[in-house]
C-alpha cells in the first residue's frame, strides 16, 4: 500500500517560547505530544487547561502547513493539466 502523501512539518515561532516556559515541563510535554497527534489526525485531544493554552498557540501553525500542503499539492494537479 502506498504512503500517504502529506505535510511533514510544521513551524513554530520563538514568539510562542513565553507560553510554552509559562506552564510546567510536564504540561509543555503535553501540549507537545497533542500538536503531533492533531497533526497526524486532525482531532484535538483531551488536555488540561494549561497544555491546551501551548497547544492552541502552535495550532494555527499546524493547520498553515496543512493548507500550504494541500496547496501545493492542488497547484501542481493544475501544472500537469
Amino acid at each position: 500500500m502506498a504512503k500517504e502523501k502529506r505535510a511533514t512539518w510544521f513551524k513554530m515561532f520563538l514568539h510562542q517560547k513565553a507560553i510554552v516556559e509559562a506552564v510546567s515541563d510536564a504540561e509543555a510535554g503535553k501540549a507537545i505530544k497533542a500538536i503531533f497527534a492533531y497533526f497526524d489526525t486532525g482531532e484535538v485531544p483531551d488536555m488540561t487547561e494549561p497544555a491546551f493554552l501551548v497547544f492552541a498557540a502552535i495550532k494555527p501553525y499546524v493547520d498553515e502547513a496543512i493548507m500550504d500542503y494541500a496547496a501545493r499539492v492542488e497547484r501542481g494537479k493544475q501544472s500537469r493539466l
